[in-house]
């Protein structure tokens, strides 16, 4: 999980000055998230379906990447990202 939490970080401080998710931001976070998981994933499937999943929670809950970053301490505490992954490895 703490290359999960720091791989949100990272993101999220190269995105803080935009208002909204826009099609660049989207592919930039998702990109960068099958990087990341890849490496724990065990599989592309696998890390691909974590990576949808925090994407569509991420985009429900915060309607920008500025507004994900000011509650970024939930973000890296809530249970329906975590279960992303938890969902992700079980597949």
């Amino acid at each position: 999980m703490g290359r999960t939490l720091i791989f949100i970080l990272i993101i999220f401080s190269f995105t803080a000055c935009k208002g909204s998710w826009d099609g660049e931001d989207k592919k930039a976070f998702y990109d960068d998230c099958l990087e990341t998981a890849t490496t724990w994933a065990g599989s592309p499937d696998k890390a691909k379906s974590y990576c949808d999943c925090v994407m569509d929670k991420m985009m429900k809950k915060f309607p920008s990447e500025t507004d994900a970053l000011e509650h970024i301490d939930s973000v890296l505490n809530d249970p329906d990202i975590y279960s992303c992954k938890v969902d992700a490895v079980k597949k």
